[in-house]
């Protein structure tokens, strides 16, 4: 069947329409492909990049609420009541912190005798010079600490010189009596010696063998080192000095002598105490020797350290009683962190057997505030205006100060002036019935 020339036209028209739809259809199916693309991008661009802070500053809130404590930047426990205070709040009310202490109970304080402390006898070592002569130098001043093998004083003495001289001498004539021995073998050997001739020259080796054994001791005693002995091969290297070092590291507790002085054999120069260790020795009275005993443990405290119990133990129970007296010295040996207990204070003890000689923690009557019938101080936090307020529970006041039965430890930081401050500003915002 023929087509008009109409229909043709149509026909092509009809085809050229459909293909036009058709790639309108696909582009647009493209253009949401590539929307749905980028926006997952996006999205995952939003999500796993980190954002920055930006936007309006927002200030803190005055108070921060129980719940939301966790949040903070603090060492604040989880759950626990803060205040936030602006800087200038801060520095306005006058705040000052101190450290939780512990003190002696009143119980033990009437039970406590008095002590003094003393250097630990068996950590003393004197500086002696085995030779006597003159002194050149001395080192190190009182009070100050020495390490052990350094060289601390210097002294020159004759006696030094001629023990150098004799050791050399002696040398000397070992080597000729060992030449002596040598060839008296050789000799016996070949007939031209008789035995007697080799024993006799084989005795006089020995003998000046023991000799120089001998004089090298005595040059070690007397402050040679092994070193400088055995460099010793002429009289050229003889001298009269010696250096003394410290036999010890410690602290210089004692110095009798200054340079240019002349001091005798034995003399003592200086005494080196390690003060890590100390003795206290306190008074126990008659009618409580029974119930002292070495080992026990006891507790110490003294005017200078008011926050400070040290604690040891009972090393040794004097076993005569003062006839004036009636009492009886015990010795307590206890750790000296930091060398703050000095020799010759006056110190309290307080002996475990007596009972109440365990100290507890105290804090200032100032640093207490009362809110909706608890006791609560308020504590640092890592953050200088942000504080935390803890309840406590304690004992009855004395001396300005309360004993801790729950609440706070030894080493807390704590609020003691402007701590009331900081009760008006957590009232504010937390007023009692609300």
């Amino acid at each position: 069947m023929t087509q008009t020339p109409e229909e043709t036209k149509e026909q092509s028209e009809s085809t050229v329409s459909r293909s036009k739809e058709s790639r309108t259809a696909k582009t647009a199916i493209v253009a949401v492909v590539a929307v749905v693309a980028v926006a997952a991008i996006a999205l995952l661009l939003w999500l796993f990049i980190p954002r920055g802070s930006g936007g309006r500053p927002v200030p803190a809130p005055r108070n921060i609420g129980t719940e939301q404590t966790s949040n903070q930047g603090n060492n604040a426990p989880s759950g626990e009541s803060t205040l936030t205070l602006a800087p200038e709040e801060a520095q306005r009310a006058g705040i000052k912190i101190e450290t939780v202490g512990q003190r002696m109970s009143a119980e033990a304080n009437g039970q406590q005798t008095t002590g003094v402390v003393q250097a630990n006898a068996y950590r003393e070592t004197p500086v002696l010079s085995l030779v006597g002569g003159i002194v050149r130098s001395v080192g190190p001043e009182l009070g100050q600490s020495v390490r052990k093998g350094q060289p601390i004083a210097v002294v020159s003495s004759n006696d030094l010189a001629d023990a150098q001289s004799k050791y050399l001498a002696a040398v000397a004539e070992l080597e000729e009596h060992h030449k002596h021995h040598n060839r008296a073998e050789r000799l016996v050997e070949i007939g031209a010696a008789s035995r007697e001739e080799l024993e006799l020259a084989t005795s006089k080796f020995k003998a000046a063998e023991s000799e120089v054994a001998n004089l090298r001791q005595r040059l070690l005693l007397l402050g040679l080192s092994s070193q400088r002995v055995s460099a010793l091969r002429s009289t050229s290297q003889i001298s009269s000095e010696v250096s003394l070092p410290a036999p010890a590291s410690g602290t210089v507790t004692s110095r009798t002598v200054n340079s240019g002085e002349v001091i005798e054999a034995n003399k003592e120069l200086l005494r080196v105490t390690d003060l890590s260790s100390v003795w206290v020795v306190g008074q126990v009275y008659e009618k409580d020797l029974g119930k002292v005993h070495v080992g026990s443990g006891a507790s110490i405290t003294t005017d200078a350290y008011p926050d400070r119990v040290f604690r040891g133990q009972i090393s040794y129970v004097d076993p005569k009683v003062d006839p004036q007296t009636r009492t009886a010295q015990a010795r307590i040996e206890l750790a000296n962190p930091g060398q703050q207990l000095k020799i010759g204070m006056y110190v309290n003890v307080a002996f475990a057997a007596f009972g109440g000689a365990e100290p507890t923690a105290v804090v200032p009557v100032a640093a207490v505030q009362n809110i909706d019938t608890r006791q609560v101080v308020f504590l640092t936090t890592s953050d200088p205006n942000v504080f935390a307020m803890r309840p406590v529970r304690l004992g009855p006041e004395s001396n300005g100060y309360y004993p801790v039965l729950e609440g706070v430890s030894v080493g807390d930081r704590i609020v003691t002036e402007g701590s009331f401050m900081l009760r008006a500003e957590w009232l504010k915002s937390h007023p009692i019935g609300r």
